[in-house]
């Protein structure tokens, strides 16, 4: 990609070639489009944004442009309608783009059958951890960037140092403005924590770090209670490099969440907090659901 080019302007975002929908979500109203820009591979998601209660009422009485009915029975109406434009009108897309993208990006957004497995000690240590010993180390160079400042420095709404330090900062599947979605990051600074299998008592203080300021972080920018939030670790995760999900409780639409993947993190520090100085700090065989053939999913077995 050439530094010239503005990825995000309207000018290269006319210019896209698309190839096919890699998959959508119809819970969500979304869609990853995988095509070209300027002869680089590129995936562009395309979601309608979420509406803000409070705005409703409003956009009902006084906001609607066009109303064309398509179901009266009464007392039962459907109807397709078009907000009016305005200064204070909503977004009606957020728009997220990756370019140029990889195979690896091309895989992770195509739609995939999911399997239930079962990852003792040994399959791990034998499959999984060669696989991601693998990585080279531009795979996960954007967190470098972001930890090391170099990128999204004004996103960041925590930062701390060392091996027990983190940054904090909004998830791009946020939209910044709808609080029943809030979504925010809480990246490690020690790479060496890949996935929730490197955790041991000693990463405590660390975990309790992240919980104690994403309750606060919540709480003193966005007013979200700390009972309205859920904090949860992926394995496996989507990317090896420690980190904790934080989100709101009202947010419905995430496959993340689903059982077979999210761990909540009240559950993985009492974990911690009741497991031999010496370990195993986790529990030895670790069920997930995954659509990674590339991850040892091949090579592992059923519950």
């Amino acid at each position: 990609m050439s530094d010239d080019l503005k990825p995000c302007d309207l000018a290269t975002l006319k210019t896209f070639e698309f190839e096919r929908v890699l998959s959508e979500s119809t819970a969500s109203g979304s869609a990853f489009l995988l095509g070209t820009l300027h002869g680089e591979p590129a995936i562009i998601h395309v979601q309608r944004t979420a509406l803000d209660p409070a705005a409703a009422p409003e956009i009902v009485q006084r906001g609607l442009e066009t109303l064309n009915v398509f179901l009266d029975n009464r007392p039962y109406f459907s109807a397709h309608a078009l907000i009016a434009r305005g200064e204070d009108t909503l977004p009606d897309l957020a728009l997220k783009l990756i370019w140029p993208c990889t195979d690896v990006h091309i895989a992770k957004y195509t739609a995939q059958p999911r399997k239930l497995v079962s990852e003792t000690p040994e399959v791990y240590a034998k499959v999984v951890q060669p696989f991601i010993a693998s990585f080279p180390a531009e795979r996960t160079a954007w967190v470098d960037a972001i930890l090391n400042g170099e990128k999204e420095a004004e996103r960041i709404l925590h930062r701390s140092s060392g091996d027990q330090g983190f940054v904090l900062l909004p998830d791009l599947k946020w939209d910044g403005t709808t609080l029943a979605a809030l979504y925010l990051t809480a990246i490690a600074h020690d790479g060496r924590i890949k996935s929730m299998r490197n955790l041991t008592r000693a990463h405590l203080p660390l975990l309790r770090k992240i919980r104690a300021q994403a309750y606060e972080t919540a709480g003193e920018k966005y007013g979200v209670e700390s009972g309205d939030l859920r904090l949860f670790i992926h394995y496996q995760p989507s990317y090896y490099h420690f980190h904790v999900h934080v989100v709101h409780v009202k947010h419905e639409v995430m496959a993340g969440m689903a059982v077979g993947q999210a761990h909540m993190l009240e559950d993985v520090i009492n974990w911690l907090e009741l497991s031999p100085e010496d370990g195993p700090a986790l529990p030895a065989r670790m069920t997930f659901t995954t659509s990674k053939p590339d991850n040892g999913g091949g090579k592992l077995s059923p519950p």
